[in-house]
């Protein structure tokens, strides 16, 4: 089941175009999300401003409507896997005025944020690896991000985060699936939310992580791979 669903995932996030990441922009502060790419289509959720996901921009042609563009909502706001659903995301449509990527948002520049990934190399102990065919397919039970079904090099110790001088803890279940992190990365600020945008690989597992905390902690964490 777990094999199945590392192969779900990888399909669905294999599927978006260099992994776009985006919120909605919206004076009600939430849009629709349509079944289908037209405004008379069925509504299957709605997104506030501040959730983030991952949409496809379309090739414009005359089988096309691209006014509209096709997004991955995740279930799991946290990106964490659930054996009781059969896809990790909800696939819709969102008009494309609506749609606010993440480079578009203005870049931080403040001081009163501070994220920090503590790296160190990765480490065996107390760590169940399952293989398939030869090849790592999870680690405690979850998938991985960063390598390319190998072991990991490197692994997150824990993430430091600082919110106007206040340390802002941060529980390894959200940083024990992810690896090969560096300090190389974006930072954005939507009202009293700050923004972690990056890409991270060993060379060839390359996904995108975006986190989303407040001073309360992490209100979202997105992942996805491509191939």
């Amino acid at each position: 089941m777990k094999h199945i669903l590392s192969v779900i995932i990888f399909i669905l996030t294999s599927q978006i175009s260099f992994g776009q990441s985006a919120t909605i922009k919206d004076p009600d502060g939430w849009t629709n999300v349509r079944e289908k790419p037209n405004s008379n289509s069925r509504i299957i959720h709605k997104v506030f401003e501040g959730e983030f996901f991952f949409w496809s921009s379309p090739e414009i042609d005359d089988n096309n409507n691209s006014e509209w563009v096709e997004v991955y909502i995740p279930v799991n706001k946290y990106s964490l896997e659930d054996n009781n659903i059969s896809s990790p995301t909800i696939k819709g449509y969102i008009h494309r005025s609506r749609i606010y990527p993440i480079e578009d948002i203005p870049i931080y520049k403040g001081a009163d944020f501070y994220f920090e990934y503590i790296m160190q190399e990765f480490d065996t102990v107390g760590k169940v690896i399952q293989y398939l065919y030869g090849e790592v397919n999870s680690i405690n039970g979850r998938q991985i991000y960063g390598n390319d079904l190998s072991t990991p090099g490197k692994q997150v110790k824990e993430i430091i985060v600082r919110i106007q001088n206040e340390i802002i803890p941060i529980h390894k279940v959200f940083y024990e699936d992810i690896f090969e992190c560096d300090n190389e990365f974006e930072i954005h600020k939507i009202g009293n939310l700050y923004i972690i945008n990056q890409w991270n690989s060993d060379g060839a597992g390359a996904y995108e992580i975006v986190w989303v905390l407040d001073k309360n902690g992490v209100k979202q964490r997105l992942v996805g791979s491509i191939i």
